[in-house]
């Protein structure tokens, strides 16, 4: 899928150029929604879209948040139960790049990965970038790629 929409069109999701929507793994809850993200070419066996580094990017979006803080850097590190590698918060965008537990997700993963969040039209969504061993995406280029994945969700869903 080039997009999904979430908890009623209010969060759209989609990855960046080469990277879709997994529609198998696509799950509209009640109170939390969920999507992957992944290579159009890998998710098509070969059959559609360029080839663009390895990685899944995880979008669990919640119901709505209020007037609930962003949890800092140090606080995904705490609820992932990792230790916090690097982290900032920017533009309404929380990243953490955590230590382990990225090659309990992804066969052949690196330990280290990403997590991130901010609000969309009142909804907590959280994010988790996890890619192959000694990945580019496990370092500086996974913080850049959350921040165009939350840019490109921002582009699509409602203002």
């Amino acid at each position: 899928l080039a997009k999904a929409s979430l908890v009623g069109g209010d969060v759209v999701v989609a990855g960046t150029d080469g990277y879709c929507v997994d529609p198998v793994t696509l799950n509209r809850g009640t109170n939390r929604h969920f999507a992957v993200i992944a290579s159009c070419n890998i998710l098509s066996g070969g059959e559609a879209g360029r080839y663009v580094p390895p990685m899944m990017l995880t979008v669990t979006v919640g119901t709505s948040v209020g007037a609930t803080p962003l949890p800092g850097p140090e606080a995904l590190a705490r609820e992932a139960g990792e230790q916090l590698l690097d982290g900032t918060t920017r533009d309404g965008l929380v990243i953490a790049r955590l230590s382990d537990g990225g090659e309990a997700v992804l066969d052949g993963g690196d330990p280290r990965y990403w997590r991130g969040a901010f609000v969309q039209n009142g909804h907590l969504v959280g994010l988790a970038l996890y890619a192959p061993d000694g990945s580019a995406l496990t370092g500086r280029q996974g913080a850049d790629m959350l921040r165009a994945v939350r840019d490109r969700i921002r582009d699509l869903s409602p203002s």
